[in-house]
């Protein structure tokens, strides 16, 4: 490396103008290659220097530093000889004063010579040529750079100086042009060249190999003058680092930088997730076969199975997050995440505006709503969120990105977090808060199974779960540890979907296996519950027998109230009818007969009734 001097203050340059050019290189032996022969090289093999044998690139100066130098000098003119002796002559003095390691500098103008300087001793005399060029010479074997250039303006410059005192820098730079940048030995891929001033002036390695950063080795550095005599096999072997572990910015040897799993803790989750799935499975197929009977028919068979398949989709969720992050698993988790729980809340939430809507009816004509419109209704609620996802997932799908733990400062991957998340998480938040708003306004609604309230309380408990975990996630600890980070998926999975399975099919299911499931509650079928009877407004195909029977209890009590009515007024005042013995004329005793009885006896009662048979007396 030239002294910082010698790099500020050069009067030559690489190239001054188009007409400077450089003699061309000698393709079997380079600069390097005659270096490294003296330094290093084998003694048999040593560079035998002679003058003017090789014709050498310019190695150490710098076109940028001479440029502003000697501009005023290339501006002079060929006339102007007087001005041009002056100032030549005192940038000849400024510059061999002040540049260190110049042995020679000679200035022409033209064929005339203006000045020469040369220190003590050099006895040799350059010999101006027509062109420019440069090369070396050897002088009591220490290397000296001889360079010749003329001017446009047919001033001539000739500057020698002294290699050998000259520390020789073969790392990268890329504001320097030198022709031994570069031609370090240093394994390309495992090290850097960091260049090394010393005590050993114009030879070959003087430079340290050290590793790049994500790579270690047992030495922190190797020597360049080791590295420059070894072979490419050795130095593959002995003087190149070995690669860090994923995750590590910097290390000192083998060690982990990546958070470590907890994979027997990790497995117990996901053993229980697989359990949750299958018994959610064989629940879809217990629903199915006991659709018909009345504590699955009321709520609605077809939205309960709905409801059971989201919650599979959720439950997935555990096992897509159990192996270390990727690109195309974040994408999959955010699917199992938002789209199971967009179908088991929606098809709940459906469930109790369809009592929200019977409930706030006050005429006496009954709201009619079927499963096939709440699905008409459903239906577009989950294409918006089909296309919200697809979206996000073919323009901007979810990136692992490497994140560190905020405790031990360890690595891991997790899924990125951007303004996707973040809309998609209000839009979530609005929506449970008005499936509350619905739970709220049916809170004293009455049905059958006490099937309304226990929806209420799986989305209140959804809510609750849900807003907690998203503070959790994207407030309190965005950045912990994987371990951390699958506890509390499972803990979210579990409240938010086993607890809601619970709920809502934990009373039905102990009803069916009791022999219970087609028993009415007799305390609310007295209230006239009908009205509010879920089924009644969810099975479509028997909405004509259900009314049909309506229908018979509404004449039966008719016909009752008429039966009495008529009775009573032929008794009063009537001597012809006996006071004694006719039972159907008993008000009482009329009130005891069952209206729902489908035998016809009353009926038939009134077409024979002995009360209206004349007295025997009579």
């Amino acid at each position: 490396m030239v002294p910082p001097p010698l790099l500020e203050l050069s009067v030559l340059f690489l190239c001054i103008t188009a007409g400077v050019k450089f003699c061309s290189t000698d393709v079997a032996q380079l600069p390097i290659d005659v270096v490294r022969a003296s330094t290093v090289g084998n003694s048999s093999t040593a560079y035998e220097c002679f003058e003017n044998q090789y014709d050498m690139p310019l190695v150490f100066w710098h076109k940028v530093s001479l440029e502003p130098k000697l501009s005023l000098i290339r501006s002079l003119s060929i006339q102007d000889l007087t001005t041009k002796r002056e100032l030549l002559m005192a940038g000849c003095k400024w510059l061999w004063d002040s540049v260190p390691g110049l042995i020679l500098l000679e200035v022409y103008s033209g064929d005339q010579p203006i000045k020469t300087y040369k220190k003590p001793g050099n006895v040799y005399s350059s010999v101006k040529t027509k062109t420019n060029s440069t090369h070396w010479r050897c002088d009591e074997s220490s290397f000296v750079e001889h360079v010749e250039i003329t001017f446009e303006n047919k001033i001539t410059v000739i500057v020698e100086a002294n290699l050998s005192a000259v520390t020789i820098d073969q790392c990268e730079k890329s504001d320097e042009s030198n022709v031994f940048n570069g031609t370090n030995k240093c394994h390309d891929t495992t090290t850097d060249c960091v260049y090394k001033p010393g005590d050993r002036p114009f030879s070959a390695g003087n430079y340290w190999c050290v590793c790049k950063p994500g790579y270690y080795s047992a030495h922190v550095k190797y020597d360049g003058a080791l590295v420059e005599v070894a072979l490419p096999e050795e130095i593959e072997e002995k003087y190149s680092c070995h690669k860090c572990w994923e995750g590590c910015d910097t290390c000192e040897g083998p060690g982990s930088c990546m958070a470590k799993f907890a994979w027997i803790q990790r497995s117990t989750f996901l053993g229980i997730t697989v359990v949750c799935i299958i018994l959610t499975v064989i629940l879809i197929w217990f629903v199915h076969k006991n659709r018909r009977i009345k504590v699955f028919r009321i709520a609605s068979p077809t939205f309960l199975i709905i409801t059971l398949i989201g919650c599979i989709i959720m439950y997935s969720e555990m096992g897509i997050m159990f192996p270390e992050c990727t690109q195309e698993l974040c994408v999959a988790t955010k699917w199992a995440r938002h789209f199971g729980f967009c179908i088991t809340y929606l098809a709940l939430l459906m469930k109790t505006w369809r009592v929200s809507l019977t409930y706030r009816v006050k005429s006496a004509h009954k709201l009619k709503l079927t499963d096939k419109q709440l699905l008409q209704w459903m239906t577009p609620i989950l294409v918006i969120i089909l296309v919200y996802m697809g979206s996000w997932t073919l323009s901007d799908p979810p990136q692992a990105v490497l994140c560190k733990e905020t405790d031990t400062e360890l690595k891991f991957w997790r899924c990125s977090n951007d303004w996707w998340d973040y809309c998609l998480a209000v839009g979530e938040v609005l929506f449970l808060v008005w499936g509350v708003r619905v739970c709220y306004v049916v809170r004293n609604a009455e049905s059958f199974y006490n099937e309304a309230q226990l929806i209420n309380f799986a989305i209140y408990n959804i809510f609750i779960v849900n807003i907690t975990m998203m503070t959790i996630h994207f407030f309190l600890f965005p950045d912990i540890g994987p371990n951390f980070k699958y506890t509390l998926g499972f803990i979210r999975t579990q409240l938010s979907t086993s607890v809601t399975i619970g709920l809502v099919f934990g009373s039905k299911v102990i009803r069916v296996l009791k022999g219970q499931g087609d028993h009415w509650e007799k305390k609310l079928q007295a209230k006239g519950l009908m009205s509010y009877e879920m089924n009644e407004v969810c099975e479509e195909t028997n909405d004509l027998q259900t009314e049909n029977e309506e229908l018979k209890e509404e004449i039966f009590k008719l016909a009752t109230q008429i039966g009495l009515l008529k009775n009573s007024l032929m008794h009063v005042n009537n001597r012809h009818l006996r006071k004694y013995g006719c039972q159907s004329c008993n008000p009482v005793i009329l009130n005891q007969q069952t209206p729902t009885s489908k035998t016809g006896s009353f009926f038939k009662s009134l077409g024979s009734n002995n009360c209206l048979a004349p007295s025997p007396n009579a």
